[in-house]
């Protein structure tokens, strides 16, 4: 309370001196961290964890809030000009300096992979989401493919130090050893905690892993249904195993990476109405057959909120206060005022958006 009382004190002084600036871009010449307009990230390090995944661990500045496990973050980075923004989950345990375990798969993670150096500087949103842990947890099973071991990472680091004996099977899904993250970590854990049962399964040689049903899932662990499973994935591997874990009648909490595909016909050409700041005149952009309202904005120079830009994380949602628009995945047509996903929504075939 203090400190923040002092630092109040100390910024409302050099405003005095910096007026019409805000001190804090003054600041920021002397402490990278320090900004007026969003939470920022200096790089500590970059840990390669497979040949196209690395963990990039980083010191927050104001306006960051300690993440609980299992949560993400949105990150944001410069690339060729333009600030792009995708959602991460946060692999560090908590209590711990925040980190974000990403695989080269698009722009942002390529450029956060392959480009990303100790002293960069990261734009940060505060940790969202869910997927976590109860306050005391029961006999935990945990089912993950591919990079969905990752928020499930930063709850091991979190329990098990925490509760060493604590019984918790990890059933991990990958292409290879090679491209399974954390292994050698996780077989680390298991050494160290006695309650941590690790299996890997690598499909490049045993095939799709079964889990569409009761009886798959109980063959993986014979005990499935006296545990509270979590399972974090691609979607169709999220399906399953939430369907088989619910033919148990246990618990299943689900984090998913992916929504499938869009509809192949979604409609043809529409129009949106951009409401901007008060007083400007609206913007109008043409949105062309099978394009989303987002990318039309962008195509038409005008910036709107986005994350994962597949309809998961919701960092997209805007307001539409008139017209209708489709869901590009399920068809289905809104006419009702309200926020939409407008990564995955489309005018059908005009709408009115108030950009935030």
């Amino acid at each position: 309370m203090a400190k923040n009382l002092i630092s109040r004190i100390a910024l409302g002084g050099l405003g005095m001196l910096t007026h019409p600036q805000d001190p804090r871009e003054f600041i920021q010449v002397f402490n990278p961290l320090a900004s007026s307009h969003y939470t920022r990230g200096l790089v500590t390090g970059v840990h390669r964890e497979t040949a196209d995944s690395a963990t990039i661990t980083f010191n927050a500045g104001e306006g960051w809030v300690a993440h609980k496990a299992g949560q993400w973050a949105r990150i944001g980075v410069s690339v060729n000009g333009r600030r792009l923004w995708r959602p991460y989950s946060l692999s560090a345990g908590e209590d711990h300096n925040p980190s974000v375990t990403v695989t080269a798969r698009g722009v942002v993670s390529n450029a956060l992979v392959h480009h990303t150096e100790p002293g960069d500087v990261l734009y940060l949103e505060k940790p969202a989401g869910q997927f976590l842990l109860d306050a005391s947890p029961t006999a935990l099973l945990f089912l993950t493919a591919g990079s969905g071991i990752t928020p499930v990472m930063s709850m091991l680091r979190t329990l098990m130090p925490r509760r060493p004996d604590h019984d918790v099977v990890l059933i991990h899904s990958a292409r290879d050893r090679a491209s399974a993250i954390f292994y050698e970590e996780i077989l680390e854990l298991a050494d160290q905690f006695p309650g941590l049962k690790p299996t890997f399964h690598f499909t490049e040689h045993a095939g799709r892993l079964p889990l569409a049903c009761a009886t798959d899932l109980t063959r993986a662990c014979p005990d499935a249904a006296e545990r509270t499973t979590y399972v974090c994935g691609p979607d169709e591997f999220v399906r399953d195993v939430e369907t088989a874990a619910q033919q148990l009648g246990g618990g299943v909490v689900v984090e998913r990476f992916d929504t499938g595909p869009l509809l192949e016909d979604t409609g043809g050409p529409g129009t949106v109405t951009l409401r901007t700041a008060p007083g400007q005149e609206p913007a109008e952009v043409n949105v062309a057959a099978g394009q989303s309202i987002l990318t039309a904005c962008e195509d038409a120079g005008q910036q709107l909120p986005h994350g994962c830009r597949v309809g998961v994380c919701r960092s997209c949602s805007i307001m539409m206060t008139d017209g209708a628009v489709q869901n590009m995945r399920t068809g289905e047509v809104t006419r009702e005022p309200g926020m939409i996903q407008s990564c995955i929504s489309r005018p059908a075939p005009q709408a009115t958006i108030e950009q935030p």
